[in-house]
């Protein structure tokens, strides 16, 4: 979503004064103040009050008098008339269009294809005396008008404007072909052939969509890319009129040319679509139509590289979708033929290489989004170049559209989470950049206009607004320079290992020695750019002595923050926050991404930050769909109280019940306050000492108040489930139903960075049915809060696979089934989860019960049990596996976290001990010592590896952003972890403690021995 606008006037002097007058007189006085704030948010006032001018002195008397009534449709008006032709047209051409969006309740709606075809046969009625095309192209100018309008509101996302616009296409393209083939069967019959048992069959045809359509990423000035194919040779049936009998192959050519006949014909509104059908076999030599059989035959022998890779987004748009289906499911197999060979994409990649050198001989003067590299062509061909590697062993990743497949590609861990973030953001972005292009041109357009007003208009639209001196198009070419390197780097690391580095940027809009050194002398770049706007800044900068290694992310930070008034604002304030961003900056690739992507953030990394600048991070960076917190005071303060709050676990949030955000207000909000907070604490945890279960705990407080209230917002929108205790929810009263339970991590308090959240949900047991129902509704919704990815990003990833039965059982239990596996079905590794299950959200009452029950029926069923020890060395063997040869990994290999967790979870179960609940792996260790179950030597020697063996695993996960499969091998990395366990005193800073692989080995010996010892003591 682009950032709101200034509510500042744009308006010059040299502002159409006489028009305002003009137009204020027609409309009235009730909407001069309206008009007025419009103006003042609107990226090209000018531009707005000229088209008004037109628009007001056309239309009737009585739709202006309309539009006092439904002031929504000037909304609609001036935002329309802001962006550019595309948009304009329709409005002045239909004048009464506005108040007819203003009217329709569903106008926010996603439309789908069964939608838009509804909507189709209405408008057909009611303009019945047009021919088709006109009729066609007047119903896509119409639906392009309502989509783009909700697309510059911020009422839709990227997916779901092009989701639209490929669904209207396919509705038109379907529209076509019914009429085309209705009119060729009178003059010739339907096309016909024998099938096995010798009957006579109608032989079907099918419109198969490519590129931007079939990937469901139409844009707005896209050519729609179709294939024709047929099922059968045969012949038609003929109408008794010479000539009327046509072999099947001749009647769908004539059907295919009748059908892009009707697609591109000119109208008084102007061509349907630009169809473009060189992407056939044999391109404009070939055939216009193919029968399976044929277009089968073609792509087993003869297609190229490239042909194949194209057919990724191939899919059904019309005519028989099972014909479709059919050479869908003859060609997948030869696509992924080739899984693990590069080479079979080098052709496609060297096409690439020849048109990026067209296009640097082509233009300089302005960046292309589209075709520059690291643009958005390099994203979608680096997509399908890893879906044609890994598509072969994982047909999961087979998806057309390319935010989908990224989505794929990083769930089956083929794409780093790192670079999935990075690559989905920059694609969101080119694309939001191209659309503004095309909507400001209504025509097919990828490059940032080169006129220096144009390119501000163009920035303001984007939601971009002059900063620090620079002009809005300044700083829209200098983030999307950025962009595209970003991208660069990612393509050619992933798919040019040969590369060293990405190719120097091509077209610069700043002078050629700025952005050369930009490219090439980054870090001294970025600090000249400090020094002018904060020198105090740029001393602290000088004075951390920055390694080499850090200094691109510190250079892409520093400009990110110059290019904020407002976050540069922030660190001149708060010195501390700079000293903690450096050094996340000094360590992680992952949390640097964070910070860049949000500078203002940066406010969370100063300790006890202050009502002040809680409300400034406040009014920058939490924004929602309609505007930001701090134009809502009661919604400020309360979100404002939170910031300066410690976190409440098993507590949502307090703006949870603010009534004037929106659920979608709220689902962002949350989005955004885990990861500012994840910020603020990976801050802390890089530049401080501190004790490391003390600083897992702080990671689990956040993740219980992140569930707690993901579990309060799915109530609100799941009537009929509330919490029983008011008192500590904020939620109504009403009977108790629900508990959220943690096991693994979460139950231990020993959450972290890029771990997943282990949850099993529980009724209370007597619910009824349609209880039932709900409660599953509430935890699907719950989930899909925590775990979905959006463009606010994502709070963590939930599993539910620990509940009984694991992925087979229900996904919502009764605490009287649960009590029952648990005393009569449950394993001893399960015996072990349990023992972590510590109440987070929902019912107080039952959740605290279910897990002090759960314990009990768990000691029943194992205390006593003599193949106990057995089952779990067995276990701890069959977990060894996953290790080999990687010695290094804290968790499964001997003496790993495994090793602890299996002998305190042993002795506790041998013995009956009770701890309360949340209690981590310390707190139960001595437990065991205070109970005089394990000796005070073993103790000690137990909570010092259980210590090391978790700093090592956080160290590892604050530089690389995830767990890792053991210490890291690249050597900057594996410095920022040997860094971090020294400035927690792990390691020794001399070095005459050993290396980190040494230190860790000890450990593990001596872990594994204590492990060995309390499994073998009964």
């Amino acid at each position: 979503m682009p950032p709101k606008q200034s509510v500042r006037s744009r308006r010059e002097p040299g502002l159409p004064r006489g028009a305002l007058a003009r137009i204020q007189q027609r409309l009235g006085a009730g909407l001069t103040a309206p008009l007025d704030a419009l103006l003042r948010q609107s990226p090209d006032p000018d531009g707005v009050l000229n088209l008004l001018d037109r628009y007001t002195e056309a239309a009737p008397a009585g739709l202006i008098a309309e539009l006092g009534r439904r002031p929504r449709a000037l909304t609609y008006l001036t935002a329309a008339f802001a962006q550019g032709s595309l948009l304009t047209e329709p409005f002045l051409a239909e004048p009464g269009l506005a108040l007819q969006f203003a009217r329709d309740r569903s106008f926010t709606k996603l439309h789908s294809y069964q939608d838009l075809k509804e909507d189709f046969a209405r408008f057909s009625t009611t303009e019945s005396a047009m021919d088709l095309a006109e009729k066609l192209a007047r119903f896509k100018s119409r639906n392009y008008a309502r989509i783009a309008l909700k697309d510059v509101l911020a009422m839709a996302t990227l997916a779901e404007t092009t989701l639209e616009l490929s669904a209207l296409a396919d509705v038109i393209v379907a529209q076509a072909l019914l009429d085309a083939d209705r009119e060729l069967g009178k003059r010739c019959g339907q096309p016909q052939y024998r099938d096995v048992r010798d009957r006579i069959a109608r032989s079907g045809f099918s419109v198969v969509s490519l590129g931007k359509l079939g990937g469901n990423e139409l844009n707005y000035s896209s050519d729609i890319d179709l294939l024709f194919i047929y099922a059968r040779d045969g012949e038609t049936a003929g109408t008794g009129l010479p000539e009327s009998v046509l072999s099947n192959r001749e009647y769908f050519t004539r059907l295919a040319q009748s059908v892009a006949a009707r697609l591109t014909q000119a109208t008084a509104a102007g061509p349907v679509f630009r169809v473009d059908l060189r992407l056939r076999p044999e391109g404009d030599q070939g055939d216009l139509t193919l029968s399976l059989a044929s277009a089968l035959d073609y792509y087993a022998r003869r297609a190229r590289d490239w042909e194949l890779q194209m057919l990724i987004k191939a899919r059904h748009s019309a005519g028989d979708a099972r014909l479709t289906r059919a050479f869908l499911q003859g060609v997948d197999a030869r696509i992924y033929s080739s899984p693990a060979n590069i080479q079979a994409i080098r052709s496609v990649l060297s096409s690439r290489e020849r048109m990026s050198q067209r296009l640097a001989e082509s233009r300089r003067d302005t960046l292309d989004v589209k075709r520059h590299p690291g643009g958005i062509r390099d994203i979608e061909l680096l997509t399908q170049c890893l879906q044609r590697l890994y598509g072969a062993r994982e047909p999961w990743v087979r998806s057309g559209g390319t935010l989908h497949a990224l989505r794929k590609l990083n769930d089956k861990g083929l794409l780093s989470d790192r670079d999935y973030a990075g690559l989905t953001s920059a694609y969101e972005f080119l694309r939001r950049i191209e659309h503004r292009i095309q909507i400001s041109r209504g025509q097919q357009s990828h490059r940032l206009p080169a006129n220096p007003e144009a390119l501000d208009r163009l920035a303001r639209r984007a939601g971009i607004e002059a900063d620090a001196g620079e002009t809005p198009g300044r700083i829209l070419a200098f983030r999307l320079l950025e962009t595209l390197d970003k991208v660069g780097g990612i393509y050619h690391r992933l798919i040019d290992a040969r590369a060293a580095e990405p190719p120097p940027g091509i077209f610069e809009l700043r002078p050629a020695s700025a952005v050369a050194d930009r490219a090439r002398q980054s870090y001294p770049w970025a600090l000249r750019r400090l020094e002018a706007q904060a020198p105090e800044l740029a001393k602290l900068v000088r004075e951390a002595e920055v390694p080499p290694r850090a200094r691109p992310r510190v250079a892409r930070f520093l400009a990110a923050l110059t290019s904020s008034t407002d976050a540069l604002a922030v660190a001149r304030g708060q010195s501390a926050a700079l000293e903690r961003a450096l050094g996340i900056l000094r360590l992680s690739d992952n949390l640097s991404d964070l910070l860049i992507r949000h500078p203002k953030d940066i406010v969370m990394l100063s300790s006890g930050a202050s009502q002040a600048a809680a409300r400034t991070q406040l009014s920058l960076t939490l924004q929602t769909s309609e505007r930001t917190l701090a134009d809502d005071e009661n919604a400020c303060m309360a979100a404002v109280r939170h910031a300066e709050a410690d976190l409440v676990p098993s507590a949502p949030l307090p703006w949870v019940q603010e009534k004037s955000l929106s659920a979608r207000d709220k689902m962002a909000l949350l989005r955004q306050t885990y990861r500012a907070r994840t910020l603020a604490l990976a801050g802390r945890d890089c530049v401080e000492r501190v004790h490391i279960f003390d600083a897992l705990r702080s990671w689990a407080a956040l993740a219980t108040t992140s569930v707690a209230t993901a579990f309060a917002l799915a109530l609100l929108e799941a009537p009929g489930i509330t919490l029983g205790d008011s008192a500590s929810s904020g939620m109504a009263s009403a009977p108790p139903l629900l508990a959220v339970l943690a096991l693994g991590r979460l139950g231990l308090s020993e959450f972290d960075l890029g771990s997943d959240a282990d949850l099993v949900f529980v009724v209370r047991s007597g619910a009824q049915p349609e209880q039932m129902l709900r409660a599953v509704r509430v935890t699907e919704k719950m989930i899909e809060a925590l775990s979905s990815y959006t463009r606010d990003g994502t709070v963590f990833a939930v599993d539910t696979r620990l509940r009984p039965r694991g992925s087979e059982g229900e996904l919502v239990i009764t605490e009287d089934a649960l009590l029952e596996y648990a005393a009569n079905a449950a394993h001893p590794w399960e015996a072990l989860t349990y023992l972590k299950a510590c109440f987070i959200a929902g019912d107080p009452e039952l959740g605290r019960r279910v897990a002090s029950r759960l314990t009990e029926q768990i000691f029943d069923r194992f205390a006593d049990d003599p193949g106990l020890a057995r089952a779990l060395q067995e276990m701890r063997r069959r977990l060894e596996k996953e290790s080999r040869p990687r010695s290094s990994l804290t968790k499964t290999a001997p003496g790993g976290y495994y090793d602890v967790d299996f002998a305190v979870s042993y002795l506790r179960l041998r013995h009956r001990l009770q701890v309360p609940a949340g209690s981590n792996m310390a707190e139960q260790i001595a437990a065991l010592a205070e109970a005089r179950i394990l000796a005070g030597s073993d103790s000690d020697e137990l909570t010092a590896g259980a210590s090391f063996l978790r700093a090592v695993d956080h160290a590892e996960r604050l530089v690389m952003g995830k767990s890792a499969r053991g210490i890291p091998e690249r050597l900057g990395q594996a410095e920022g972890v040997e860094h971090l366990l020294q400035l927690w005193g792990f390691l020794s800073g001399d070095g005459r403690g050993g290396s980190l692989q040494a230190r860790l080995t000890e450990v593990q010996h001596q872990v594994r021995a204590l492990f060995t010892r309390a499994l073998e003591s009964e």
